[in-house]
């Protein structure tokens, strides 16, 4: 039997183990697991919509705990961690995903998330480390001889990522995201919303920020000043899902010199002009 403390906590079979069915009692209590997995993922959204956000963390981290390959459960804990400002903390876990991915077999999984974490988050060491455990995996399945004659795979290249911080304005008709942001490396010169489908919803062309120049969105601490700022156009869906620290359904994307690149997006809290809602903001 495999010796491997992953295998085992997610109950897959080792090398050695025999493949029985499942019988009505273990059924039912995959049903029961379940139950608990989806009771998790509720108190998370109520304690984000309840703005304690930290304690929707410890609720997501037990969820991932009890249902470490659960994919819905990874990607809620990954988003809220990004959103929180925490990349290093988002990409260890996509980091720890593909780790469990890769002894159970499943390497198509691995690398569909790693490509994946890869476009949220950009370059970070913890996703090339990820891309290296693929890649061993990857040549094990190969014999010996044509594992040490295939050429050397190549790296995938992993772009940076574009910081920004944004509050939400709501003048009655229409929410708008004030972004603020980039980095003297960074210096963005328009952004894009894009939809599920990967199409171009809105374009804008970045304001530069002069040196020592505040913007109008709330500084995070231990943050510096941004170098540029735009306001952009957002429906009622996108402000739902940022309220309630869940991903949200359309993408951000900077352009910085010729290409289009991923943005970090942290939530300030403000919210200026928002009409009564039932949904508490931190």
């Amino acid at each position: 039997m495999s010796d491997d403390l992953r295998l085992r906590a997610i109950g897959a079979p080792g090398d050695s183990d025999p493949v029985v069915s499942i019988e009505p009692a273990e059924a039912e209590m995959h049903d029961v697991h379940r139950s608990d997995l989806d009771a998790l993922k509720d108190g998370a959204t109520m304690l984000t919509q309840a703005g304690n956000r930290v304690a929707a963390l410890a609720v997501m981290w037990s969820a991932v705990a009890i249902a470490p390959t659960d994919l819905g459960a990874h990607r809620r804990l990954a988003a809220m961690l990004a959103n929180a400002g925490d990349i290093d903390g988002a990409a260890n876990e996509y980091a720890r995903y593909i780790e469990f991915m890769i002894p159970i077999g499943d390497v198509g999984r691995a690398t569909m998330e790693l490509a994946y974490g890869a476009k949220v988050l950009g370059d970070h060491p913890a996703m090339h480390e990820a891309a290296e455990k693929i890649v061993t995996a990857v040549r094990a399945l190969a014999p010996g001889d044509l594992a040490a004659a295939a050429p050397t795979l190549p790296m995938p290249r992993l772009l940076p990522k574009a910081p920004f911080r944004f509050c939400i304005h709501d003048d009655g008709d229409r929410h708008w995201m004030q972004l603020e942001g980039g980095t003297a490396d960074l210096v963005p010169a328009a952004v894009r919303l894009l939809d599920r489908n990967d199409e171009v919803v809105e374009v804008r062309k970045f304001i530069p920020l002069a040196a020592g120049q505040k913007g109008h969105a709330k500084i995070v601490e231990g943050e510096p000043n941004g170098v540029a700022w735009v306001v952009l156009g957002v429906s009622d869906e996108v402000v739902a899902a940022l309220d309630a620290g869940k991903p949200s359904p359309y993408r951000v994307e900077a352009k910085v010199g010729e290409e289009w690149i991923s943005t970090v997006l942290v939530d300030t809290g403000c919210r200026i002009g928002r009409r009564p809602s039932r949904v508490a903001v931190s």
